[in-house]
């Protein structure tokens, strides 16, 4: 069994990231006024993070892995994907800087599932050179000298139907008993659990024998289910870990 700091989703451990970064004489004040293009306003806006370089097309970045991104008159703020980051911002024309003169980035270190940690790291060494913001309706755009590009919305998130929930799954299944003898996936919800025969499958879930997985799934109730099915429909929204 893996070791629990990489099961677990979530332990605290309080740090600070120091960084700093000189601001050219060009600059402008933190907190400009936004570029003529852009119909939403940057500042006291939650941008919520779409689209990250490495995420598959299609895929959700709500609940584990999301972010939102905000900005203030001198400081920004961000949740997400694994951490809580703040520090000083500014702007010179489409050219946005995060840290400088005004107060160094500054977060938490958590430990979160490798791909999510890794979406994290990508965003903030982008966060540490100049960042061209592109504005397309309400969504801004902002773009790394290699062309990377993270995609943020300013519009609220819709509510989602279902129950979303955060389930470990076993790389072995287990024999159960429905309507017939069958194999059933072994699920848990909290690392060190007991594992659990789930029965059904997992929709959008390609589960490979040998390989154990934390995964974010959405879940709804069925009406009137049949006799020998269950009353949850599970599908997968994100593989947040595999091993091996």
């Amino acid at each position: 069994m893996r070791p629990p700091s990489r099961s677990s989703l979530i332990l605290f451990a309080a740090v600070l990231l120091a960084g700093c970064a000189s601001t050219s004489s060009t600059q402008t004040t933190p907190g400009s006024v936004p570029m003529t293009q852009d119909s939403t306003p940057l500042v006291g806006t939650d941008w919520r993070l779409v689209s990250a370089p490495g995420t598959r097309a299609g895929a959700t970045l709500s609940g584990a892995g999301a972010a939102t991104l905000r900005f203030e008159a001198d400081r920004f703020s961000m949740r997400g994907p694994c951490n809580r980051h703040t520090g000083a911002w500014s702007r010179s024309g489409d050219q946005l800087r995060f840290g400088g003169e005004g107060g160094a980035v500054a977060g938490t270190k958590m430990l979160c599932p490798p791909e999510i940690m890794a979406r994290e790291t990508a965003l903030l060494a982008a966060m540490q050179q100049p960042l061209t913001m592109e504005f397309e309706g309400p969504f801004l755009r902002l773009v790394a000298g290699d062309g990377s590009a993270w995609r943020f919305d300013s519009r609220d998130l819709p509510p989602a139907e279902g129950r979303e929930r955060i389930v470990q799954v076993a790389g072995q299944r287990v024999p159960c008993t429905g309507a017939a003898p069958m194999l059933c996936l072994q699920i848990r919800t909290q690392p060190g659990a007991a594992w659990q025969a789930h029965y059904g499958e997992i929709e959008g879930f390609d589960w490979q024998v040998g390989v154990e997985y934390v995964i974010r799934v959405r879940e709804y109730t069925v009406q009137d289910p049949p006799a020998d099915g269950s009353s949850l429909r599970w599908v997968l929204e994100e593989v947040l870990e595999r091993s091996p």
